[in-house]
Order: structure tokens, then sequence, then C-alpha cells
């Protein structure tokens, strides 16, 4: 499977890197260039440059820099191709593919475990939509506001209450051995019986993709009174496999990641009916974790499509708390809270109102993080002055936090108002000694940074004399003329091995293409990503392509000549005198030819 070249070249050209990265990392303007922290190593101080005139990426910290495409690669950890689908849905291109034959094409290493949750999501939404038990079930489910295109939607399906339905049927197949029966967790083994029986028996069952769309686990929920009443647990969730990792997968995911990126937010629920409600809402960028409290690992996922998450847990107590928690792991990350009335959760609010009332409420009932914490650390207990004084030093150091003045402004009339105890003023007094607190310390983080700047770049310095061939390379790559002439010179090859593979295929071809790019070593790649970063006026002046080479032929010289001052001085060191002399020859007369 291949996308011609000229329709990657189409596709390149159809957006702004800029904008790509600038979803995910934050970018500022300086000079012609936007900076930002690197995303692919932890830095305090930017040294990740985006480059919006000539459309590529470098970061000075690690080293690592690329096209657009190349981007998305190292940041969604995707090949080359996918990362050309990614920018063309992006872009709204239709991605013309041609096919050919591939018969050596790499299966993914747990492709076993893959294809058998693909056939237990067939199997039980089969059973869900044509047997008489899952008519029983659909009505259950019509009941919570579920329609037969919304169980399509999300193929959801039913596990019938038998001990081993599901094991008879996929076994009578002979498809699978035991080991990928043993490692799916879609069954459990009796040593006692000796027998593999269902893990899932008699629940309603939500397939769990990863943001691929692959089925890579499930979640059962139980539907009939009999299982309320023996207090079976409401939820139960595949156990850990070799392709489902429920710290780092996010329900609904592979749909969501498209409009996430679009509208650059993602919505973050608690549980799969939530996000089946929004869904219902008209809002396709709601997920879930998958039966249990957000990770770092879920932040880091996320980060891969968004870099704003709007909270919208539920509104009980249990739900404020995991708001809270999950604040500090999304601390690096733009974050709203939608707050839901009567401590209701997405699916309830939406029985008792309408989708149109949800999806109102879901873009207009948002608080910042702040005034999420104002509210939520409040002490239950106003009147207690002790309560209010810790309350107070406590949101301070949140509030003198915020980058906007004004916010803490309105921020600090909110702490006001809702203590009897503390006006305007006594409040913005403890944020203003938060800031006098902030400012020392950043301005000793500053000296800091200020003794270390020298440290920041571990790229290799380019030496001049591959600076002057850099500067050739430019010109060839950006000036036809004057790479025909180049091209029929049989005296010149680049001094720098990295250079004259970039002018071998020059030569060859005219241009080098981001395919071509694709397909080079990681120094020949990075070496033209240096090319492309002298900043050379548009026009050749005169006789600049004639001082570089001269330059450049210098350069080589003197480098020859302290090869030879050295040999020299290793031959008398070594006692060989003959050696030392004729040695000396040479480099005299090389100097005089110099001269």
């Amino acid at each position: 499977m291949a996308i011609d070249k000229e329709m990657i070249a189409e596709i390149k050209n159809s957006v702004n890197i800029v904008d790509v990265i600038g979803e995910v990392v934050s970018l500022t303007k300086a000079g012609r260039n936007y900076l930002g922290l690197c995303p692919f190593h932890k830095e305090k101080t930017p040294s990740f440059n985006v480059i919006e005139d000539r459309q590529f990426f470098h970061c000075f910290g690690c080293g690592k820099s690329g096209d657009v495409f190349k981007f998305i690669e190292e940041y969604r950890q995707v090949n080359f191709l996918e990362s050309v689908k990614i920018i063309a849905e992006r872009a709204g291109i239709a991605v013309q593919v041609e096919t050919t034959p591939q018969p050596n094409r790499r299966l993914h290493p747990n492709q076993a475990l893959l294809d058998i949750h693909q056939d237990a999501a067939k199997f039980y939404h089969a059973v869900l939509m044509t047997t008489t038990i899952g008519q029983q079930a659909r009505a259950y489910l019509a009941e919570r506001g579920l329609t037969d295109d919304l169980l399509e939607v999300f193929n959801i399906g039913l596990a019938p209450d038998e001990a081993d339905f599901f094991y008879r049927q996929i076994s009578a197949k002979d498809k699978y051995d035991e080991n990928t029966l043993a490692n799916s967790g879609l069954f459990n083994f009796s040593e006692e019986n000796n027998r593999f029986y269902d893990a899932f028996r008699n629940r309603i069952m939500f397939p769990l993709t990863n943001d691929s769309g692959q089925v890579i686990a499930f979640s059962g929920r139980i539907w009939t009174e009999s299982d309320v009443e023996r207090k079976q647990a409401k939820y139960k969730n595949s156990r850990s496999t070799p392709i489902f990792n429920k710290s780092y997968e996010m329900y609904h995911l592979d749909k969501a990641k498209s409009v996430a990126s679009k509208q650059h937010e993602v919505y973050l629920m608690e549980g799969f009916m939530d996000v089946i409600a929004a869904y219902k809402a008209g809002v396709e960028n709601a997920v879930a974790s998958m039966g249990t409290a957000l990770t770092p690992e879920h932040v880091q996922h996320l980060k891969k499509f968004t870099k704003k998450v709007v909270l919208t847990y539920d509104g009980d107590t249990a739900g404020q708390n995991a708001i809270a928690k999950s604040l500090e792991i999304l601390s690096d990350m733009q974050v709203e809270i939608v707050r839901i009335p009567n401590q209701m959760d997405p699916d309830e609010f939406l029985q008792k109102n309408s989708p149109e009332a949800l999806g109102q409420l879901l873009q207009q009932s948002r608080v910042s993080s702040i005034e999420f914490l104002i509210h939520y650390l409040k002490p239950e207990n106003i009147d207690n002055l002790q309560a209010e004084i810790a309350f107070v030093e406590r949101i301070a150091k949140i509030i003198a936090a915020s980058p906007s003045i004004t916010a803490q402004n309105a921020y600090i009339n909110m702490v006001a108002e809702l203590l009897p105890d503390y006006d305007y003023f006594q409040v913005e007094q403890a944020v203003n000694n938060e800031r006098l607190s902030n400012r020392s310390a950043i301005s000793q983080e500053a000296r800091l940074q200020s003794m270390r700047v020298v440290e920041l770049p571990v790229s290799k310095a380019m030496t001049a004399l591959v600076r002057a061939e850099s500067q050739l390379m430019h010109r060839l790559l950006h000036h036809a003329y004057l790479l025909n002439e180049f091209r029929h010179r049989q005296d010149f090859i680049f001094d720098t091995a990295e250079l004259q593979i970039l002018f071998e295929l020059l030569k060859k071809q005219g241009e080098i293409t981001t395919v071509d790019l694709n397909q080079m070593e990681e120094n020949v790649r990075q070496m033209y990503y240096r090319v492309l970063e002298e900043n050379l006026p548009e026009e050749i002046a005169n006789n600049e392509v004639e001082a570089i080479e001269s330059r450049r032929n210098q350069l080589i010289q003197e480098r020859e000549l302290r090869k030879q001052s050295k040999q020299i001085r290793e031959s008398s060191n070594h006692g060989d005198t003959d050696q030392a002399l004729l040695a000396l020859e040479q480099l005299i007369a090389q100097k005089r030819n110099m001269e």
C-alpha cells in the first residue's frame, strides 16, 4: 500500500506546520520562528523551534527535526504512511492509495489476540441483535435511551447467561490455540475441571478499542433484576492482557480523536453511558477512562491529539473528588470543568432533559480549574475563622499562579464574597504575598538558568568547513540553474559524507521529496534540515558561490596542513628523521601553492 509522491506533496502543502504543531505544543512567535517546550524531551527553557517559512521543526535540546509528517510520526508514534493519512484527514483530502502485493506484510505481534477480540465483538453483537434474549436486553437498553442505531454505532453486544457458550462457539472453529485463549482475558480456566469458562456472562457488552479502532477488551454491565438482587458488580472489565492496558486506553478515542484535533479539545468523562449521552447531544469528541482513575499514561495518550481537556465528571461528591485529583495530573494541559447540576452525571442529565439541553450544558456551563478549586476547597463551616485562614492561605497560592492579572482579581473577589470574615483587600494582600514570593523564585530560576544557558544546545556544532558546504548545498537546493552547473562538474564532491549523499540524490532527480527523507538514515536527514536552517538571502549575490567554494577549499587545505604538521611531530618524536623531513618538504610545498 502506497501513496504517490504528488499526492504526498499536495497533502504537505495543504497545512501549515505551525498550526499542526500548535495544537499540541504552546508556541510563541520569536523572530521568524516559533518557539516552545520540546514535546520529545523534558525541558524548562524552550529550545524547540518551528520554522514557518520553510515548514520544518528543530529542537536544539534533543536534536530532533523534520517536516510535518516527521512530527506526527514522532509525536503519535506511527509510521510514515499513517502520518500522511492523519494530515490528509485533517486537511480534508481524500487519500488515493495504490495497492500492490505485499506478501511480506508484517502482522501485529499479537495479531491472534486482536482477531479473537474482533470475533468476540461480532458474536456478542449478534446475540444482542438477533436472539430472543437479545430482544429483552434491547428493550432494557431502549428504556435507557439506546436506540438500535446507537447499538450499531457503539457495537454494543450481549454475553449469554451460559457458562461457556462463547467458548464452545469459538473453539468449534479450531482457529485459536490454547495459549491465545488463555491470554485473551475472554475466558477463565478451571484447573479443577480442566476446562475454559466464559469470563463474561449475562452482561451488556461494551467493546473497548485502541485509538486505531481495534477491539482490545470489553466491559460488561449487569442488566437483569436477579443480578442486581445478588449484588453483582455493576461493571466487569477485561483483565490486563498483552493488548490491553486500562491505565493507558480511553473509551471512544478512536472516533473522538479527529474531532478533538479539529476542535482543539476533548471531553473527559467517567463512564461509557456518559460518552454515549454526549454523542446523542451532538458531542463526538468525548472519551472515558476504562474503569480506572485518570493516570499520567492516560494524559500522555490524550496529548497526542489535543492540549485541552474539558473534565465532565459526575456532579456527586465522588465525582468532584475525582476532578480535584485529575487536576494535579493535568497540570500542564489547559483544563475546564463542566458543572452538572443536582449531583447528576451526563447520562442522568440527558434522561431528565433533552439532547439539546445537554449539548448546551457541555458548551456553556464551564468553569476554570481555579474557580472549581475555590468552591471545592471552601471550608464546610465558613464561620470558623481558623478554617477561613487556612483556606485563604491555600487558595492564594493557586490564584497567584494564574497568568492573567484580570482573572486573579476576579478570583479574589469570588473568594471574598464566600467568606464572612474577609473582604477583597484582605484576600488581595494574601495573593500579593504569593505574587512576590513567585517573582523571587522566578528571578532565582532565571539566574540559575543564565548560568546553565551554555549547556542547553546538545546538537553538534557545525565546523567552519561543514558550514561552508551547508551554505553551498542550500543554494543548490533552491536554485535549479546552479544545480545544473554543478551536476556536470566531474571534479566536485562534498567533503561532508551526508551532504554528498544529498548531492547525489539531488543530481539524480532534481529535488529531495518527503518520501526520500523518510527513507534516509537519521544522520543524513538531520543534515538536510541543518541545511534548511541556513538563513541566506533569497537571491544569490555576485561571486557568492565562488567565495563559498574558495573558503571551502581553503579550509580543506588548512586541515591537510594540520594533518601534515601532526605527522611531522609524531615522526620526529619517534626518531624517524627521514620521514619527518619528507613530510616537512611536502608541507612547505603545499603552503607555497596556497600562497
